[in-house]
């Protein structure tokens, strides 16, 4: 068991956030239904979501949560989050992302919503699992 010493980390649970959502126009998309997806390797399992409706000028903002952990550095590693968009108004396609990585999440990102079919966002997909988000 060596190496299986506890130690403690402040881990960020959810990065703070913005996205901005306007349609192909450019103008702002009021009541859009913005969910940030919190999911964590080593398994790519969903953790947590927060869902926001945007403004009328398009924007929704998300708080940063993080909290003290002990965690225990086993074969698998450690648990690292990363975090995914999904974006749904009716009457627009809904607009998903699938990042991997905590590295290529957009803390502030522009959203173009495109005339189309709405989709709800799934809860329980990752990127790791089969129809996850694209």
């Amino acid at each position: 068991m060596a190496g299986c010493v506890p130690y403690p980390v402040y881990k960020t649970l959810q990065p703070a956030s913005t996205a901005t959502v306007r349609d192909e126009q450019g103008r702002p998309v009021a009541d859009a239904a913005v969910t940030l997806v919190s999911s964590a390797y080593p398994y790519g399992r969903e953790k947590s979501r927060e869902t926001q409706l945007t403004l009328p000028d398009g924007v929704a903002a998300f708080a940063a949560r993080r909290e003290w952990r002990t965690e225990v550095l086993a074969l698998h590693g450690w648990e690292e989050y990363f975090w995914n968009w999904c974006v749904q108004k009716e009457g627009f396609a809904t607009y998903r992302t699938r990042y991997g990585a905590a590295a290529d999440f957009p803390t502030d990102v522009n959203v173009v919503l495109r005339a189309g079919e709405s989709q709800p966002c799934a809860a329980g997909l990752s990127a790791d699992q089969p129809g996850s988000p694209r």
